[in-house]
């Protein structure tokens, strides 16, 4: 029987996790519901106190957890993977409850954590030797001590563990700051932890806007890992530098996918579709842009706004395809974009330019039909279900539109000829570009930003070693 299923954990009472014990604090905050607006559990806000106490703890359980073999870590982590998913209902439920997400893709997101996982423990850690006449280079790759995560609310488990898991195989210990957002699924995930990791070794702190900089300015935290916005991530980049410590960012996209004439239209379009409104929009890699060439432009508008007809939004258990905005405030950022598209007079293709939901974040899925260069829905990121179509027909002209924008996170390219298809996405300025399939990160491949999408990146093969220090003996032959 798993340690958790004769444990004390409930699931209605939320506290931080620092040194292997709970703590509470004298001040609360609340998570919402935004599929009903209404206030969920109380959660303590962190201070630096408390922040000062877990980096202590963090320092401890390095010392130990570095040393540790690789095949002792990998050991590890399994245990940890196996007794998390034995409690995936019970994290799956209260994902639903936290971000209003359909049922279906919330407990996909708890699944999909254990594939991230199985990845992480298959990878070794390379040792590289070269040797000449003179001397021997040994390359390895060493721990870089207590890491700091913040993490973003659109996937909080799963964002919050592809940083924990990294750490941890690499001989780091992690502390790790949810979203206020949604801070119930990690800081139950990080009080699971207690029950099979060492003491100190990952911690959470949930906390308000304030506790953030307690992260980036603390001596003692040698790596910030940040997902969230661009604007954020400057912030958190300037506030490491007077530490010099080392930077994730995963930031924000403004993804373009290029359609070629050639394609299956009435196969393409639900695809297209998917691939703005996954998760309601609410993915840094979603597509933000489409450019149809203008030979099936009006086919393929046509089809995908029957298609987008047919989505229903709604609750965790409607049966709904696409659940609510995840907090008022992004909310209400997307209803600026609806707000700005009908003030410039600009055609709505599908949905309404009035988004108002009675009860809860909601929003209709909506396509803005060939809107300007310059309008805001074609150079910011919405982040949310609206999504701009215009045509093309020159391939030089829409590849320097697709590049046109400060960010380079992800990108798509739909066509037949897959050579053809192949060309333009090399020439795309993305860090992941998909060729006939919307944005699906795997834990396979690198996943980082090009321009002010990020610095550095994770997964992939290579990801865990941004959680590195490269230590390299030059040992010289005796003569």
């Amino acid at each position: 029987m798993s340690p958790s299923k004769v444990s004390s954990i409930t699931w209605d009472s939320f506290h931080n996790t620092i040194d292997g014990e709970a703590r509470g604090g004298k001040s609360k905050h609340y998570g919402v519901n935004p599929s009903t607006g209404e206030k969920l559990w109380p959660v303590p806000v962190g201070t630096q106190q408390d922040v000062d106490d877990a980096v202590k703890s963090a320092e401890k359980a390095f010392e130990s957890w570095s040393q540790t073999s690789l095949e002792k870590r990998k050991e590890t982590l399994q245990k940890f993977a196996d007794h998390f998913m034995s409690y995936a209902d019970e994290l799956t439920e209260l994902l639903c409850q936290e971000t209003g997400k359909p049922r279906q893709f919330a407990e996909f997101e708890v699944k999909a954590c254990y594939a991230f996982f199985q990845h992480h423990i298959s990878l070794d850690i390379p040792e590289e030797r070269f040797e000449d006449d003179e001397k021997i280079l040994t390359t390895r790759y060493t721990p870089l001590g207590v890491v700091g995560a913040i993490c973003p609310w659109n996937f909080p488990i799963i964002l919050s563990l592809g940083k924990v898991m990294p750490a941890l195989l690499t001989g780091n210990s992690i502390i790790v700051k949810p979203s206020p957002f949604t801070p119930y699924t990690t800081l139950k995930v990080v009080e699971l932890a207690q029950e099979v990791l060492p003491k100190g070794l990952v911690q959470a702190i949930g906390g308000d806007d304030k506790l953030g900089p307690m992260f980036t300015q603390h001596p003692g935290i040698a790596k910030i890992s940040f997902t969230g916005s661009i604007a954020t991530g400057k912030k958190i980049m300037a506030a490491c530098a007077s530490t010099l410590k080392r930077v994730t960012l995963e930031l924000g996209g403004n993804d373009a996918s290029i359609v070629l004439p050639d394609v299956d239209v009435k196969k393409v379009a639900p695809e297209l579709v998917l691939g703005a409104f996954q998760n309601s929009g609410q993915v840094c890699v979603a597509t933000k842009r489409i450019y149809i060439h203008e030979d099936i432009y009006d086919e393929m508008l046509k089809e995908m706004v029957a298609f987008v007809k047919t989505i229903k939004t709604g609750a965790p258990d409607s049966g709904a395809l696409l659940g609510p905005i995840q907090n008022e405030m992004q909310y209400e950022k997307v209803k600026s974009f609806f707000e700005d598209t009908k003030k410039a007079g600009y055609k709505f293709a599908v949905g309404e330019p009035e988004q108002k939901s009675e009860k809860g974040f909601f929003i209709q899925p909506t396509i803005i039909d060939n809107p300007p260069n310059d309008s805001k829905i074609i150079t910011e990121e919405p982040f949310g279900p609206i999504v701009p179509t215009q045509p093309w027909s020159d391939e030089e002209e829409v590849i320097k539109r697709a590049n046109n924008t400060n960010a380079g996170l992800g990108a798509c390219v739909w066509g037949k000829d897959v050579e053809r298809a192949e060309r333009i996405g090399k020439r795309l300025q993305a860090g992941s570009v998909f060729i006939n399939s919307w944005e699906k990160a795997s834990p396979q491949a690198f996943f980082s930003g090009h321009k002010e999408s990020g610095i550095g990146g994770e997964f992939g093969n290579d990801g865990y070693k941004s959680y590195c220090n490269v230590h390299v003996m030059h040992t010289y032959k005796q003569k």
